[in-house]
C-alpha cells in the first residue's frame, strides 16, 4: 500500500494544516503536495515540526518540557537514566474511575475521560481536545470546554486524528490552559512546535498533553471496506471497537464480531510501520491498557503537571490508584522493545526512499536497548 500513496510517512497529526497559513490541508487522511508540503509561506517550515520531517532534533534546546527532570531520552544528545525503552519516567501506577457509569462506557478504567472531567471542573484546565467521531467513524478532533463535553470523547477510535487541528482551534479561541489527547505522533508534533520557542504561535497555552500507549492505527476507508467486504458489517451500526488477545473485537446491537488482528494488518497505516514511541515518550502522562489488569489503565508520570493531574484527581477520589507489579512494567517494556525492533528495517527502507527528496521522514537516531 505504501508505494501508491503519495508520501506514506504522514501521521495526519494535524500540524502543517494548522499552523501553515497556505498549506493545502489533507486528502485522504494523508499530506497533498501540490506547492510543496507548506507552500509560499512557510518555506520548508513545516518541516521542523513534522513528526515524520527530516529535522534535526531540537527538543533538547533551550526550555524544552522534557528536561524538566534534567534528561530527554528522545533525542540523539542524551539517554535515560537506567536505559529505560519507555522513556524517562518518574512513577508508573495503575489506575481506574471510581464513578461506574464513566468506567461502564470508557476504556480500559475511563481514567483518562474522568482526570479530564475534573480538571475541567476545578478549573486545572480551561479546553481539552479529545478525539471524537462521525457516524462512519472518522475520528475527529474536539474542543471540550465542559466536564460534559468531555464524554463525547470516550472510547477507542482505532483511526487517526489530526488532534493537532484541534489545538490550534483551542488557541484561536482564546483559552488559556489546553490539554490534549493524542498518539504518540500527535503529542510529538506539539513538542517540536512548543521547542521552536515562537511566541506568536502560542504554544504555551498547551498546560498539558496526555499521550496513548499505541501500536498501530487503521487507515479509515480500508477498514471500513474490510468490514463490510469480509464480515457484512455497515460501519454506521458499529457501536464500539476494542482490542483483546490478539483479537478486533467489532460490536454492533446485534452482534460482537471477533477478527484477529492479524487479518487488519493490510489496514495499518503507512506511518505507523515507521513508528517506534509505543508509550508516547514525549507526554506529560502517558496512559494504556498495557500492563494493568482488565478494567485498569497504566499511568505513566514523566512531568510535574502529570503528577499534579494524577494526584489532584486521586486525592478528590475521581480515580483510585494502586501498584503496578513488577510483571506487568517488563511486558510493557516487551511491547515497546518489539515495536522497535519491528519497524526498524521499514524505518530504514522508507530513510532510503525518501533521501532522494529529502524528507527523511525519520529524524532521531534509533536506539535499541538489549536486557528487555
Amino acid at each position: 500500500m505504501a508505494n501508491e500513496r503519495g508520501f506514506p510517512v504522514c501521521c495526519y497529526c494535524g500540524a502543517c494544516a494548522a499552523f501553515i497559513p497556505d498549506f493545502k490541508k489533507y486528502k485522504a487522511e494523508e499530506i497533498v503536495f501540490e506547492k510543496g508540503c507548506g507552500g509560499t509561506v512557510s518555506k520548508g517550515f513545516c518541516f521542523s515540526f513534522c513528526p515524520r520531517s527530516f529535522a534535526a532534533c531540537r527538543l533538547c534546546e533551550g526550555e524544552c518540557p522534557r528536561m524538566e527532570y534534567g534528561v530527554c531520552d528522545f533525542s540523539p544528545c542524551a539517554s535515560s537514566p537506567e536505559g529505560r525503552i519507555l522513556g524517562y519516567y518518574k512513577e508508573m501506577t495503575s489506575a481506574r474511575a471510581t464513578d461506574k457509569g464513566l468506567g461502564e462506557v470508557g476504556q480500559d478504567g475511563s481514567v483518562i475521560t474522568a482526570m479530564l472531567y475534573e480538571a475541567l471542573k476545578t478549573g486545572f484546565i480551561d479546553a481539552a481536545v479529545v478525539a471524537t467521531r462521525t457516524e462512519d467513524w472518522r475520528a475527529e478532533p474536539f474542543v471540550a470546554t465542559t466536564p460534559e463535553e468531555v464524554l463525547l470523547g470516550i472510547g477507542p477510535k482505532y483511526t487517526a486524528c489530526p488532534s493537532v487541528l484541534g489545538v490550534w482551534e483551542a488557541i484561536d479561541r482564546g483559552y488559556e490552559k489546553i490539554a490534549m489527547v493524542g498518539t504518540g505522533c500527535n503529542v510529538e508534533a506539539v513538542r517540536r512546535l512548543q521547542a521552536l520557542h515562537d511566541s506568536s504561535l502560542e504554544l504555551d497555552r498547551v498546560k498539558l498533553l496526555i499521550g496513548l500507549f499505541g501500536t498501530e492505527e487503521f487507515w479509515h476507508r480500508d477498514l471500513v471496506t474490510f468490514l463490510s467486504e469480509r464480515e457484512g458489517i455497515d460501519i454506521k451500526e458499529v457501536e464500539r471497537f476494542y482490542v483483546s488477545k490478539g483479537n478486533f473485537i467489532v460490536v454492533t446491537e446485534e452482534k460482537e464480531f471477533i477478527i484477529p488482528t492479524k487479518d487488519l494488518d493490510h489496514c495499518v497505516r503507512d506511518t505507523c510501520r515507521v513508528c517506534e514511541d509505543f508509550s508516547s515518550q514525549l507526554a506529560d502522562v502517558s496512559a494504556g491498557s498495557s500492563g494493568s489488569p482488565v478494567g485498569w489503565t497504566t499511568l505513566i508520570l514523566r512531568t510535574k503537571v502529570g503528577e499534579e493531574l494524577v494526584n489532584a484527581s486521586a486525592s478528590a477520589g475521581i480515580i483510585e490508584t494502586k501498584q503496578m507489579d513488577s510483571e506487568g512494567i517488563k511486558k510493557m517494556e516487551r511491547f515497546a522493545f518489539n515495536k522497535k525492533s519491528r519497524n526498524y528495517g521499514m524505518i530504514r527502507e522508507q530513510m532510503e526512499i525518501c533521501s532522494a527528496c529529502l524528507t527523511n521522514p525519520y529524524s532521531f537516531t534509533l536506539q535499541l536497548r538489549g536486557g528487555v
